[in-house]
């Protein structure tokens, strides 16, 4: 796998912590790898310049066991578990998937997309530029070559009387042709450019194989974060349908119980018809549930793009809060995003594309002339020894016209460029502020469930013992349902918002810009144990210098 592919999923696998994990956190392994470089880079994820191995190094890092039950507190950005393939057995602990299957674990989700999504692996087929056409342009083209120029004539025919009066006595006079010497004319030209177009032949290639390569980078971190929403879509889905189920699970207990109060002559049976009818519709609610997750596993398996998981692929792990991210100010990200974007490196080397190209129209404007020694003998043996000099008028085409067509097309891209900078600019702000408002309904909604769940199974009791009306019972637990998918849309909102910043920000990058956010608030007294959010200092994942930029 090639360099390129694992770094944003390690720094995925960084950003978004535990969200599924693939094994019990207390088993996590004892030396799980990080990702370290000795190179500064202020931008993106490695293209192609990265491959040839020797910048990215793996060494082992120490991790400490997680206890499940403050799994939320303790959620840490450099939690790498294991990546298990979709076919493997479930860890010791884990629940099976609502509807049956292999899970799989958002690591491996993140893995299989990147590697096998249909349409990167068209992109990266496809590509136009690569190296090979890179070396080609450095070197000279062919109509640059040296050439040989021969002019043999061994059979030369004299007319009579050519040289008459000269005195040269090697030549006969007389009424009929005679045979000459041989005569010859051989020449080496070269041709020489002087308006430098082989080096702007480069400087285009070079560009368009930089582009192509942001271009592959970019689809992949949009894969990578496609993948993390319909794998988060589909975890949600599954919460949704457990409520549901759990709902229609205690319905059904007290249908039954009502049903043999009726039988004893205990219940009204309107009471026992109310009942009935609620349960219906909490069937139906669960029918509606299933549907819904199975077409959010429909869009994470299609993402996945593996043929083998591509019927049985189901989200491994817990709905939980993405990584406590704290409330961020939008100009530190904003400046990030400008260095870090792999878009706008894009945009940059369209326009250096664009720049090389004018300069290689301007170039052609002058014209090439070839040059070079030259030697003749002609049929009397007279030798020339000289310099042949060709060169091409401009005339009937200066080269203007495509001079101007090369300057528009250098200022469209500059334009480009600014369009994408602006872009970038409002769509860092705007996930900005949707992230901060999702954070703070999730930090409002979290954990209001528990106080509601002892005041429903107070009302039990007291329906039990004929102190409280099934109205009463019926309406508490919906009020309950209510709360906790309240709870769950919040933190999907959460999630579709992380995921909306990881955009704009330029995925991986934003690990660097949360590591310069202040610590939040202390936690209370009853969370002194848990240890912090933020990330350790040091991690070189976590930072841009472990991600180098491309020559």
């Amino acid at each position: 796998m090639r360099a390129t592919h694992a770094l944003p999923i390690l720094a995925f696998a960084a950003i978004l912590g535990p969200a599924a994990r693939a094994q019990p956190p207390a088993e996590a392994s004892a030396s799980t790898p990080a990702v370290t470089s000795a190179t500064d880079c202020p931008g993106g994820i490695p293209p192609a310049a990265s491959r040839a191995g020797g910048r990215i190094r793996i060494v082992p890092r120490a991790e400490t066991a997680i206890d499940a039950t403050v799994h939320r507190a303790q959620a840490a950005p450099t939690d790498l578990p294991a990546m298990p393939l979709p076919g493997a057995n479930l860890p010791a602990g884990t629940t099976e998937p609502a509807l049956g299957g292999n899970s799989i674990s958002l690591q491996a989700a993140l893995l299989g997309a990147i590697t096998g999504n249909p349409d990167l692996v068209t992109l990266r087929n496809s590509s136009i530029a690569s190296p090979e056409a890179v070396e080609a342009a450095r070197r000279f083209p062919t109509t640059l070559n040296p050439t040989i120029w021969v002019d043999f004539r061994p059979i030369n025919l004299i007319p009579p009387d050519t040289f008459a009066g000269t005195g040269t006595a090697a030549h006969r006079t007389g009424p009929f042709y005679h045979l000459g010497k041989v005569y010859y004319n051989i020449s080496y030209r070269q041709p020489i450019e002087l308006g430098h177009q082989t080096t702007h032949r480069h400087a285009i290639a070079r560009a368009a194989l930089s582009q192509q390569q942001w271009n592959v980078v970019q689809a992949e971190l949009l894969a990578l974060v496609q993948t993390y929403r319909f794998f988060q879509t589909a975890a949600y889905r599954r919460e949704k349908l457990r409520v549901a189920r759990d709902l229609a699970t205690s319905n059904d207990r007290l249908v039954q119980a009502l049903g043999r109060g009726l039988e004893a002559g205990q219940v009204n049976a309107a009471d026992v018809a109310l009942a009935e009818v609620e349960n219906q519709a909490i069937r139906q609610q669960v029918e509606v549930a299933q549907q819904d997750y199975a077409n959010a596993l429909t869009d994470l398996r299609n993402q996945i793009g593996m043929p083998e998981a591509a019927g049985t692929a189901e989200p491994l792990g817990e709905f939980i809060l993405p990584r406590n991210i704290p409330e961020v100010e939008d100009r530190a990200l904003i400046e990030l995003a400008l260095q870090c974007r792999p878009d706008l490196f894009a945009a940059r080397s369209a326009v250096a594309g664009a720049e090389a190209a004018l300069r290689l129209a301007q170039g052609d404007r002058r014209p090439t002339p070839v040059i070079g020694p030259e030697y003749q003998s002609d049929e009397v043996s007279v030798q020339y020894i000289g310099l042949i000099f060709v060169m091409p008028l401009p005339i009937l085409n200066n080269g203007r016209p495509l001079v101007a067509q090369r300057r528009a097309d250098a200022a469209r891209a500059v334009g480009a460029l600014r369009a994408a900078e602006q872009r970038v600019v409002t769509q860092v702000r705007a996930a900005t502020a949707k992230w901060n408002a999702a954070n703070r309904l999730v930090g409002r909604t979290a954990g209001l469930t528990e106080g509601l769940k002892s005041q429903v199974e107070r009302l039990e009791r007291l329906f039990d013992q004929d102190q409280a009306t099934l109205a009463q019972l019926l309406q508490a637990r919906q009020r309950l349902i209510q709360l906790e998918n309240a709870e769950l849309d919040a933190l999907w909102q959460a999630t579709q918002a992380q995921a909306d910043l990881l955009i704009a920000v330029g995925a991986p990058n934003l690990i660097a810009a949360l590591q310069e956010v202040p610590p939040p608030a202390a936690p209370p007294a009853s969370a002194a144990t848990a240890p912090p959010a933020t990330p350790p200092t040091g991690t070189a994942a976590a930072t841009p210098a472990a991600i180098p930029r491309p020559r």
